[in-house]
């Protein structure tokens, strides 16, 4: 019984989803499959979640505790398959002002614009 556990502590004050859930230290990437009350997987869509495609046409969402939550309550059927740590995007994958500028600009070359810009 006086054994440490083996599951890394939050700091104090913090649960799985932060403080008040409004910054949430992990995430889960979960499968959502049509409940007993909810069979219409469509109205997911509506639920603002993160979606990620998923090889086998299943409806694949990284979600936190509150939003499986609301899944839940919404009638659907949640099954989490891996935990998500959330951590800042690496550098090299965030793109600078000037490159996203020079790129849209080369994609809207020669489209006619209105107000004259």
């Amino acid at each position: 019984m006086n054994e440490p556990s083996e599951r890394p502590q939050q700091p104090p004050g913090r649960d799985a989803e932060g403080a008040g859930g409004e910054n949430p230290t992990v995430r889960f990437d979960a499968t959502v499959h049509p409940g007993v009350t909810n069979r219409d997987l469509l109205g997911v869509a509506d639920l603002d979640l993160d979606r990620i495609p998923d090889p086998e046409g299943d409806v694949r969402v990284v979600v936190t505790a509150e939003e499986c939550r609301r899944l839940l309550e919404s009638g659907y059927e949640v099954r989490l398959q891996a935990e998500v740590p959330v951590r800042p995007l690496p550098a090299e994958l965030v793109e600078q002002d000037d490159s996203v500028r020079a790129w849209l600009e080369e994609r809207v070359q020669g489209i006619e614009r209105s107000g004259g810009v």
